[in-house]
């Protein structure tokens, strides 16, 4: 079973009897191993977006993504509003002296958040939620920068890539270029300073 990009970033992330759209997922600049997804809980007027950890969504479906999280866990998630990156590299969760877990990424955001907003306290359970800034994450890449960079092939150029494709442990596997050809991650050489990537 694979994953297409432009799919999930169509489908809807369920928490219950509630919709939210996917806006972003980001996967690590090293492994190409799906991260996080962003997706956006404001409503009709405003974009509270925030980041969730792959490991908490199920297998996602034909219009949505079953999303394991509570409500309240949702309206607790704290907003990133600087675009430092700061805290990235930390796990993602950390059980404190008293069986309290928190998370080093929460508080390196408030840290670097203005002084004169409130930092809600981390809600309960998992508490790996921040506000997606920017896209420039530390480690992480935003797949949908790949959209529109140029492949290369031993014959020149192969086109322009048109999503990306995810194996069922969400690792990035291929490429699909403009008219519909797959190329295999495994065959990638390299990605030029120009950002355009080469494959043999």
């Amino acid at each position: 079973m694979t994953h297409s990009l432009i799919t999930l970033l169509k489908l809807k992330a369920r928490v219950g009897e509630d919709r939210f759209p996917v806006r972003a997922l980001f996967h690590g600049s090293d492994d190409r191993t799906l991260k996080n997804v962003a997706i956006d809980t404001g409503g009709w007027l405003d974009r509270h977006e925030i980041l969730v950890a792959i490991e908490r969504f199920g297998a996602p479906g034909d219009d949505d993504w079953p999303l394991e999280m509570t409500g309240d866990e949702l309206e607790a998630a704290p907003v990133w509003e600087g675009g430092q990156d700061h805290g990235w590299a930390l796990p993602p969760v950390v059980v404190g002296p008293l069986g309290y877990t928190f998370s080093p990424v929460m508080m390196a955001a408030g840290l670097h958040a203005s002084a004169d907003q409130s930092f809600p306290a981390p809600p309960e359970g998992r508490a790996d939620l921040v506000s997606e800034s920017g896209g420039r994450l530390a480690g992480l890449e935003r797949c949908s920068d790949w959209l529109g960079l140029e492949a290369f092939g031993p014959g020149g150029s192969l086109g322009r890539i048109d999503d990306l494709i995810y194996d069922r442990d969400y690792v990035l596997t291929a490429v699909r270029v403009e008219d519909g050809t797959e190329m295999p991650m495994a065959r990638l050489r390299n990605i030029a300073e120009q950002g355009h990537l080469v494959f043999d």
